[in-house]
């Protein structure tokens, strides 16, 4: 048969027969053949086959009621009178017990309310029984501590979570522990919350919250406030085996409301490489034997730090005035309330305990910083608790943090929730009472979230001088993590100074600073070591694609040519070079100044020179006199001038100075001897003889030579390095590691091609492509058959089954006939799946071909051919 036909497609599926079989209804009626005299039994087997024993059993329970409610309904009348009494008492005595469990309840939210959402797991919704204990007895804690202390705030202890329902806030920590590496202690955490989080301030700075959000939705909404960051750093530092509490208490407005407008930050200065210049320039001066040595310092030290301790004094009284100042003209100093985390060393017999960890300290959430317990921006302390137990302070409230004994265990400063709870546990009234695991869902970051570090990938905060910006990594096209702006108003109008920190940059670029000056703008570029010319730091002034722009450019000790730096000027570039075989440290070459003050493109090379200067160091193999130390090319003059080394214990050079010849005269005029002249320290030793001074002559026109060819070849260098960071500048690419699947795109795309890479074969011919379509339509078709024709061996097998059993049931036999009963209804269930699959096989037959025929059609093997035939 063609494949072109569709004929094929309705043989193995139109067969009348079996059309009958699948639509007969007969099968929902098989034992009406069956005559059988018990009406019951036939009802049974129907019903059975249809709704199931236990709803029979239920109807003929009905039935037997009704004919004996209509037999004695007087005898009844009596017994329903009674019964309505007992049903009252039993009334009663229930209201009875649903007011005292409401009284233990009162704070126990409907577990069926609807108005819940359903995203939350159970445990944020219901509450267990031994936390309704807690929660009873928290409720008796709280009034009693009204009644003892009436003048203090009320405590936060079984505040409300997003559900609505109370939950003691020990139960809201939530111990736990990242798995990512770079979380590992303290301060990666405390830093990991304050960028994650977005602060919150509380709505009433006098009140506490209406509801505690758990941590797991704080790390879902990245928003919080203070309590909630708290406790979300606390669970982070139990669970990395810190002894973190929360605290709630008191502090100022700037901590409060985050208000990081009030606090003034300085410029960073120069000193991502300072140590390592100044660590250069001294073995500059070591390595120099000619620098001149400083003058003695005749200060005192000791004098020095007394004077310096003075000008801390001062600047640390001034701040602290301007803190007096604030917190003078705020009208809510010492009443705002705050939360905030305190670390508290772990008890430990080690004699060797370090003391400096002992001293408990502060960690303000919303920022991330270390804060000693002597900081006067935090003024009281109410409560502390972690994961165990609950403190409150019994201790001044005035005087700030730095007067407090943080030693929970004694009960003249702090008293405990739970103790006092065991106390009555001893008396038989609880037993086993101690704080519930607690209620919150495990604490994840995903991988995005946790790589976008900030909510969005940014964050600003706003100081008073400067404005600092974040972002995640891969965020911002051009690598940029960090910017920092400063201004010299606080209306943040003029900027002064600019700091660009960058990451993941294939050009190495780290950090840019620029600083903004009335007569010129000085860039700074920093890079990291890895870049194919070794660039270390570029430091230009205006124009950075002017060629006549000043700039600094520094190299990593890394290069073949051992350039250590460039310094280029209007008309001038100096190189200095460090550990070069020939000894030469320092190269200068001069240029003849231009009218012309206008702007010159990178690749423009300037010439004529003026004069050339190379510099060397001492050689000590060779003599002084003969071990050269400056050489000056001077074109102008078209001269040559050589001074020699220092000898020891002397304070001149001994030097030469070398008149060349014209070029048109070179090979035409005699050597003239006076055209060098000699200038020697010690004249004993002898002048140069006449073809000694003549062949000396010809290698400092041929060192002159190779002077001008590397001049050349230098300003070539500068300009190929110019060029490369102009390209960089406007082309900027991003490194990706090779193992980040989600990035990585082009890694990706490559793994992806090789799976669906298929080798391409010769053309196909004609002939062979229609054989192998063929083939393909013929192996279609028996499949769909052979499919087809197993659904319908399976149904009859089915059917002839449930027919066998169907005429067992006229036994006799009770067990065998229940038996039967059960596989009949299996049966029956069985063939009405059956059922469906086969109607749902016909209908899809069409659809399955059309995909196959489709997909053969736009495969270009078969594109010569004619396309097949689709069934509308």
């Amino acid at each position: 048969m063609s494949s072109d036909s569709l004929d094929w497609l309705w043989e193995d599926f139109n067969s009348t027969c079996l059309v009958e079989e699948i639509d007969d209804d007969s099968l929902d009626t098989v034992n009406d053949d069956n005559s059988y005299t018990s009406s019951n039994f036939s009802h049974n087997i129907d019903c059975t086959l249809l709704i199931g024993e236990n709803e029979i059993e239920e109807e003929e329970e009905r039935k037997e009621r009704g004919e004996g409610e209509e037999g004695g309904e007087g005898e009844e009348r009596g017994e329903e009178e009674e019964e309505e009494e007992e049903e009252e008492e039993k009334e009663k005595e229930e209201k009875e017990v649903k007011e005292e469990e409401e009284k233990l309840n009162a704070h126990i939210v409907d577990d069926t309310n609807e108005s819940i959402p359903e995203i939350y797991p159970e445990s944020y919704k219901k509450t267990s029984n031994i936390e309704k204990l807690i929660l009873f007895c928290a409720e008796n804690f709280i009034e009693q501590f009204k009644v003892k202390y009436p003048n203090r705030r009320p405590l936060v202890l079984i505040p409300q979570n997003e559900c609505g329902v109370p939950k003691c806030v020990c139960t809201t920590i939530k111990p736990s522990r990242l798995v990512y590496s770079d979380l590992i202690e303290v301060i990666s955490y405390s830093q990991f919350v304050a960028k994650h989080i977005t602060y919150i301030k509380l709505e009433n700075p006098l009140a506490l919250p209406n509801k505690i959000v758990s941590p797991a939705t704080v790390l879902k909404t990245q928003t919080a406030n203070c309590f909630e960051l708290a406790i979300l750093l606390v669970s982070f530092l139990i669970g990395c085996g810190y002894n973190a509490f929360v605290v709630y208490g008191y502090a100022t407005e700037i901590v409060c409301n985050n208000n990081l407008k009030k606090i003034k930050i300085d410029i960073p200065k120069e000193s991502i490489d300072e140590q390592e210049s100044d660590s250069e320039s001294k073995e500059d001066i070591i390595d120099d034997p000619y620098v001149i040595e400083p003058m003695i310092d005749l200060c005192n030290d000791y004098v020095n730090y007394l004077m310096e301790e003075e000008k801390n004094k001062f600047i640390v009284n001034d701040e602290s005035k301007e803190i007096e100042f604030d917190n003078f003209s705020d009208p809510l100093f010492g009443k705002r309330i705050h939360a905030w985390v305190v670390v508290m060393p772990l008890e430990t017999d080690d004699d060797q305990y370090d003391i400096s960890e002992v001293v408990p300290y502060f960690i303000e959430p919303s920022t991330g910083e270390r804060k000693e317990i002597t900081d006067e921006n935090y003024t009281g302390i109410e409560v502390v608790w972690n994961n165990n137990d609950y403190w409150v302070n019994l201790q001044p409230l005035e005087g700030g943090c730095m007067q407090y004994n943080f030693n929970l265990m004694d009960t003249k400063n702090w008293e405990k929730f739970l103790p006092l709870i065991l106390q009555n546990a001893q008396r038989g009234n609880f037993k086993n009472l101690e704080m519930p695991n607690s209620w919150v869902a495990a604490i994840e970051v995903p991988i995005d979230k946790y790589l976008m570090l900030y909510p969005n990938g940014k964050k600003i905060v706003p100081y008073m001088n400067a404005i600092e910006e974040f972002y995640a990594d891969y965020v911002r096209p051009n690598g940029l993590i960090k910017r920092t702006t400063f201004y010299t108003e606080p209306e943040y109008l003029n900027k002064i100074f600019i700091q660009e920190m960058y990451k993941n940059r294939v050009d190495k670029l780290i950090c840019i600073d620029t600083k903004y000056d009335v007569e010129e703008t000085e860039t700074i570029e920093y890079f990291r070591p890895g870049r194919d010319d070794y660039l270390k730091k570029h430091k230009f002034y205006g124009d950075c694609n002017n060629i006549k722009t000043k700039r600094l450019v520094t190299f990593y000790n890394l290069r073949l040519d051992s350039m250590a730096q460039i310094i280029i000027d209007e008309n001038s570039f100096t190189i200095t070079y460090n550990d070069r075989s020939d000894l030469l440290f320092w190269h200068l070459c001069v240029f003849i100044k231009t009218r012309n003050n206008d702007s010159r493109s990178i690749n423009d090379k300037r010439k004529p020179k003026v004069y050339v200067v190379e510099k060397y160091l001492r050689n000590e193999s060779k003599h002084k006199d003969l071990d050269i130390a400056t050489i000056t090319f001077d074109l102008d003059s078209n001269s040559i001038y050589v001074q020699y080394q220092y000898g020891e214990g002397q304070i001149t050079q001994s030097s030469r100075l070398f008149k060349k010849p014209t070029y048109s005269s070179i090979n035409n005029e005699k050597f003239n001897p006076k055209s060098v002249t000699e200038d020697v320290v010690y004249p004993y030793v002898g002048l140069l003889k006449t073809h000694e001074a003549y062949i000396m002559l010809q290698d400092m026109i041929e060192t002159e030579e190779r002077a001008l060819i590397k001049v050349s070849k230098l300003e070539d260098n500068v300009i190929q390095i110019l060029e490369t960071r102009s390209r960089e500048r406007s082309e900027f690419k991003l490194k990706i590691n090779s193992l980040d699947w989600d990035r990585n795109h082009r890694i990706r795309k490559l793994l992806q091609d090789k799976k669906d890479k298929k080798h391409k074969l010769a053309t196909i011919k004609d002939s062979i492509a229609l054989s192998l379509r063929d083939k393909i339509i013929k192996h279609f078709r028996q499949s769909t058959k052979n499919q087809f024709i197993r659904l319908k061996n399976l149904f009859e097998m089915k059917k002839n089954e449930l027919l066998r059993l169907t005429k067992s049931l006229e036994s006799n036999d009770v067990e065998r006939r229940d038996r039967n009963l059960i596989l009949c209804s299996t049966l029956k269930n069985e063939l009405n799946i059956l059922t469906l699959k086969l109607k749902r096989y016909k209908e899809s037959r069409i659809k399955r071909y059309n995909n196959l025929a489709t997909c053969i059609n736009s495969n270009p093997d078969y594109k010569t051919l004619l396309p097949l035939k689709l069934f509308v």
